[in-house]
């Protein structure tokens, strides 16, 4: 099992409760990468980031994932809300690898609006990024997982809204036409069942 959501360790400790034997194998990377592991069957599921080619896979989606300019504290804040248009001149470190996964979806996004932004590079080391964020070295643009994730920095966070929506959907995938262990088609399951109840739970107004 590979993963990608911030909300993992509680979706594991409920899964346990219900199933107390299951063992894990987990691993975190690029959502290109998990896919190739799921190919390989060197695991049976993966939360990855979409869109991606998936024909030769089954997918469950469960959510959309929305998009935070990070800046440093010992800089001036935005407002709550900023759009891409905003600030594709200002200094921007981006994660991950160039062609897969967030840094992809960052630079499509500003494509659409026929941007060009301020990189001053990337980087793979999410640690790394948050302190460079941090000393003022540059901005970033990252999904809400990381900041749940690494807290504790002292960045400013503003979430980014407009058009083209900034939003990556995350989902579970596994390979059609191959049989799943039990305990995979459990989590399946298991993750419909979240799903569905998250969709209906009522809101207090």
């Amino acid at each position: 099992m590979a993963f990608s959501v911030a909300e993992l360790p509680e979706i594991l400790l409920h899964f346990q409760r219900q199933y107390p034997k299951v063992t894990y194998k987990i691993q975190q990377n690029e959502s290109a990468y998990l896919c190739q592991l799921v190919r390989d069957r060197e695991v049976e599921l993966a939360f990855i980031r979409l869109p991606l080619g998936l024909d030769e896979f089954s997918v469950l989606h469960l959510y959309a994932e929305p998009f935070y300019l990070i800046t440093s504290k010992k800089q001036k804040r935005f407002g709550d809300e900023v759009s891409l248009a905003d600030v594709h001149n200002h200094p921007l470190l981006l994660p991950s690898t160039q062609g897969l996964g967030v840094h992809y979806l960052i630079l499509e996004a500003f494509s659409r609006l026929h941007l060009r932004p301020n990189l001053v590079g990337e980087c793979s080391d999410i640690a790394l990024l948050m302190d460079l964020v941090s000393s003022g070295f540059s901005a970033s643009i990252v999904p809400e997982t990381l900041l749940k994730r690494y807290k504790g920095y002292a960045i400013h966070a503003h979430k980014i809204t407009g058009e083209p929506l900034m939003a990556a959907p995350v989902g579970i995938i596994w390979l059609k036409n191959h049989l799943l262990s039990k305990t995979a088609q459990n989590f399946i399951e298991f993750m419909q069942k979240e799903r569905n109840d998250a969709m209906t739970m009522p809101i207090d107004t």
